[in-house]
């Protein structure tokens, strides 16, 4: 099943609501009380995120984290290689198989390569064109709607991990 991690719901539920909140710096605490996500892992995503540069972090008592570039710049493909790092459908991809190694590259005798190469390159050409401001408005929880998203997320049928449909 392909489906996004729950480290990559998170950094979209974090950026969402950072987006939500441009006007003030954002703690991880803050963002992780409102929808009941583990404060060390949010801590962890904000961290990563600020270190590429699509944060804006300040310490001390009013510090947090600020986004510091526009949705419209960031595409999901960019996020997920931030997050998760290369997207792959398979343990052997095409990146590997530019290594010209034989124990990571197994495509020179698989007969399903061409196809699933090519749909490797779609996907990532679809990932490339989505940008988090095609997606953030949708998940963007007014004030006090932290509970909803919550709820759904707590009812989401893939108890794997995974993202709900």
């Amino acid at each position: 099943m392909l489906a996004l991690t729950k480290k990559m719901e998170y950094a979209l539920i974090a950026i969402s609501y950072l987006a939500e909140r441009s006007s003030r710096m954002v703690s991880a605490r803050e963002i992780a009380a409102a929808f009941e996500m583990p404060v060390a892992l949010v801590m962890n995503i904000l961290k990563t995120l600020h270190h590429c540069g699509l944060l804006k972090s300040t310490r001390g008592m009013k510090g947090g984290y600020r986004l510091c570039e526009e949705l419209g710049k960031i595409s999901m493909h960019r996020l997920i290689e931030l997050i998760e790092g290369p997207v792959r459908l398979t343990e052997c991809s095409p990146a590997e198989c530019e290594s010209h190694d034989p124990v990571a590259c197994k495509v020179r005798h698989c007969p399903i390569s061409k196809p699933i190469q090519t749909l490797h390159v779609r996907l990532i050409g679809y990932l490339k064109g989505v940008r988090l401001s095609d997606l953030i408005p949708a998940m963007r929880p007014a004030d006090g709607e932290a509970e909803c998203v919550r709820a759904a997320m707590s009812v989401s049928p893939s108890a794997g991990g995974g993202a709900a449909p």
